[in-house]
């Protein structure tokens, strides 16, 4: 009788859900079609790290036309203040800041730094990361302790010591740039797609617990995978035969900033990607290795025939 009585209360629960699902299904499709407005963020404050060049760099530009103040962090400092000194063309504020992002010591004191000189960070955007192109055998120790310690750990530490401050001024927005290669395994790229599982799960855990602490409608996350972009010279030498075509860091960050403006949860650049990912993870392993081979073509990747 209590197995009875507890199957038919989970089919209740079931049907709670699916009832409180349809409306937000809907939303959703509707969305799809009808994007939301993009909110306001002039006067604030976005921090991002590896903002020296590439797509960092281009989504300073971004936040930077919206009138936001800019925080540039990254290792090389005369990137950072290259990238500040193109911010203030634009009559905004831009600091520029040289961190180790892997170092806990060095990211708290740059917090507290932050805090005093320029305020509290509205919307902090960890996009540093490595890209690393190797079998695992082929993996020294020593890369992949450093992909794994930025491309995570940088994650994890920025967003601990900022992360307190949104919450006490119940407001903020956490920005990770992972990677396509975090949503589907590349097998190319063993450690570096180990390290974009990896922050894929942290900002889906985070997202959950900011829910549970009762502050989701109050600080929004987004997590970002694109495919390979254009501008970075590693992934260039490396795709030699890349089944489809790059992205340019322009539109990527014009992407970037915009699902950010929306509150999106997760964008996925191209976004048939995440869509098709997600079908192609319903079949069994075999027929998606199929896809692997006779659609994605990994085999050839880094082929020059």
């Amino acid at each position: 009788m209590d197995v009875i009585q507890e199957v038919l209360l989970i089919v209740l629960d079931l049907i709670k859900v699916v009832l409180l699902a349809l409306p937000l299904i809907f939303g959703a499709i509707f969305r799809t079609f009808f994007p939301q407005k993009l909110k306001d963020v002039h006067g604030q404050t976005v921090l991002i790290t590896g903002g020296g060049n590439g797509l960092g760099r281009a989504l300073a530009l971004e936040f930077a036309t919206r009138g936001c103040t800019v925080i540039v962090v990254d290792i090389d400092l005369a990137a950072a203040e290259q990238t500040c000194t193109e911010l203030r063309r634009k009559q905004v504020a831009a600091y520029a800041y040289r961190v180790d992002v892997s170092s806990y010591e060095q990211v708290e004191a740059m917090a507290v730094d932050v805090q005093k000189t320029v305020g509290p960070v509205d919307i902090l955007v960890n996009n540093a990361g490595l890209v690393h192109f190797n079998f695992l055998e082929d993996t020294s120790t020593e890369i992949a302790n450093r992909v794994i310690d930025i491309n995570v750990k940088s994650h994890i530490w920025t967003t601990k010591v900022f992360l307190e401050k949104m919450m006490d001024r119940k407001r903020g927005h956490i920005v990770a740039i992972s990677s396509m290669s975090g949503m589907y395994a590349f097998p190319w790229a063993v450690v570096y797609s180990t390290s974009k599982y990896a922050v894929n799960g942290f900002m889906a855990a985070v997202t959950e617990q900011l829910r549970l602490q009762g502050f989701s409608d109050k600080i929004q996350t987004t997590c970002v995978c694109p495919y390979y972009i254009a501008t970075r010279k590693d992934i260039v030498e490396f795709l030699k035969k890349p089944r489809f075509k790059l992205l340019t860091t322009e539109h990527t960050a014009r992407v970037i900033a915009k699902g950010i403006l929306r509150n999106e949860v997760t964008i996925a650049i191209p976004p048939f990607f995440d869509l098709g990912v997600k079908i192609m993870q319903l079949f069994p392993v075999k027929v998606q290795q199929l896809v692997r081979d006779y659609i994605i073509r990994e085999y050839e990747l880094n082929s020059t025939q």
